[in-house]
């Protein structure tokens, strides 16, 4: 088993690497080299050397000790924890699907004969489709205007056709109907429409947008300042309306206006809507936006996949250092195990929430690497003192004795005799270090000391949501997310500890 997972990390380091140098961005893959690319090659090294480790070194025919396997069928007994993981590990492959489920970017476009597949590359120019200038295509826009042109040009974007942060189309145009009680509602919707609505004159094709009429609505009805403007801009019309009638009335240049109502080509009647937007099928705003116009299912997305990339290196830098630690002040003991539990009693006495507070106002919003690094200063003082203490206890027994009269080494008897025998331990505390650390993520940016707005964050849509209670979807999209998670990981952990409870499967003789 160990050796077929040396074997995937060799083939992943190696894809990774060799996707970057083909220029393409393959869904996950791209993750080793979207922070930089230094980092992404050591990353990618580190898979490969680390694979290359646990494939020549594993035991070929390693099996799991009936012990163990009686507490892995123990696991699958308890269905709230084992169900958890099924979802657990079905959300991680969704999130690994990276932008063929959600993005911006188009899976693949036809045009003009040739394929492109903009979803593996990092950016196709408007002039590449027949647009304008050399910014990124806007694909959104580009599938409108391939069904105007009727050309028999193509593209299928993601389910969720959104980036998760920086990308909003802004403003929306309604129309507004009445229905046949007279009441004004925007298309689609049944409500009564409250707010402002007008119509525009036909464009002549300089791009210039010039109002018509403007109106104001409550519950439905006409309710407020009616205006009329001339195309130069003159106010030919003003009356005040009360639920729909004129109660007030003001006329300038009757004439032209009588000449204007009968040539004048104008728009139907549209509201402007600005973000945050209600949820909306039409649109694929499946959970609306925030304030921002930023789609809420595309940062929850996102965020997501932040979490599970901050977790990867959270767990190997704070296990790597806890486990070696501890197995290690608990191995040689004596002045070593003094020296660093003296070392640890000064780390852990600092207060850790001001201290991740100060580095990240010093450092400005650090990226997420950076920021989980700093995390894991503090993390594996925990870890060190369960293994410490269950080094100890291992030390003592007779097989490893046995393994020093037969010449094994200080490295062989720490991790291939007494770190399996603690491995309990390890795994007990996994699911509990990943809450944590979600947790701590997602208070930092609610804070405001957590990662730059170019990542999606829970956290800060949860401080958006607080702000913005008259719309609750963004609120209850970020508590969505994050309660999910915790729970699903929750249930995992608590049956991890009981399936690995000795003192709750153990009979007495």
């Amino acid at each position: 088993m160990i050796r077929k997972l040396g074997y995937i990390l060799i083939v992943i380091g190696v894809l990774a690497a060799g996707f970057y140098l083909a220029d393409i961005r393959f869904p996950s893959l791209k993750w080793f080299f979207s922070w930089r690319e230094s980092a992404g090659w050591v990353m990618s090294a580190g898979l490969v050397f680390g694979g290359a480790l646990m494939a020549w070194f594993a035991p070929g025919n390693m099996t799991f000790s009936p012990e163990t396997q009686r507490q892995m069928q123990r696991f699958v007994s308890i269905r709230r924890g084992y169900v958890s993981l099924c979802l657990l590990g079905l959300l991680v492959l969704f999130a690994m699907m990276d932008n063929l489920l959600v993005g911006k970017r188009a899976l693949v476009v036809s045009y003009q004969g040739g394929m492109y597949f903009p979803v593996f590359r990092d950016a196709y120019p408007a002039t590449t489709f027949g647009g304008e200038g050399e910014n990124e295509t806007n694909y959104r826009d580009l599938k409108k205007r391939f069904a105007q042109e009727g050309t028999g040009d193509w593209l299928l974007l993601p389910l969720v056709p959104w980036g998760a942060t920086l990308d909003s189309d802004g403003e929306k145009r309604v129309v507004v109907e009445k229905n046949r009680k007279g009441v004004y509602h925007l298309r689609g919707r049944r409500e009564p429409y409250s707010g402002m609505a007008a119509a525009y004159y036909v464009s002549n094709g300089d791009g210039e947008e010039l109002k018509y009429t403007e109106w104001r609505f409550r519950q439905g009805r006409m309710d407020g300042k009616m205006t009329v403007w001339s195309r130069d801009g003159k106010v030919l019309q003003q009356a005040v309306l009360k639920k729909g009638k004129v109660v007030d009335q003001g006329m300038k240049e009757a004439k032209e206006l009588a000449l204007l109502e009968h040539s004048v080509e104008a728009t139907a009647m549209m509201a402007t809507l600005y973000p945050p937007l209600r949820p909306s099928l039409k649109d694929r705003h499946f959970m609306g936006t925030d304030t921002g116009g930023n789609d809420i299912l595309a940062q929850l997305f996102g965020g997501w996949q932040i979490l599970l990339q901050a977790n990867v290196i959270y767990l190997s830098v704070t296990y790597a250092i806890g486990v070696s630690l501890g197995c290690a002040m608990g191995y040689f003991g004596g002045r070593f195990d003094m020296l660093v539990q003296r070392g640890i009693e000064v780390l852990s006495n600092l207060p850790f929430l001001y201290v991740v507070i100060i580095i990240a106002s010093v450092i400005k919003r650090p990226p997420m690497p950076v920021l989980v690094g700093v995390l894991c200063i503090f993390s594996w003082i925990g870890m060190t003192y369960y293994l410490r203490t269950a080094t100890y206890r291992e030390k003592a027994r007779d097989y490893v004795a046995a393994a020093r009269l037969m010449g094994a080494g200080t490295g062989r008897i720490i991790f291939r005799h007494i770190l399996p025998n603690t491995i309990a331990i390890v795994v007990t505390l996994l699911p509990f270090s990943v809450t944590g650390l979600i947790g701590s993520l997602t208070a930092l940016d609610y804070l405001g000391f957590g990662l730059p707005i170019e990542y999606p964050s829970w956290g800060r849509l949860l401080a958006e949501g607080a702000d913005n209670l008259s719309s609750p979807w963004i609120v209850s999209g970020g508590f969505f997310g994050t309660v999910v998670i915790l729970v699903l990981v929750t249930f995992v952990g608590e049956a991890v500890r009981e399936a690995f409870d000795p003192k709750k499967f153990t009979t007495y003789k």
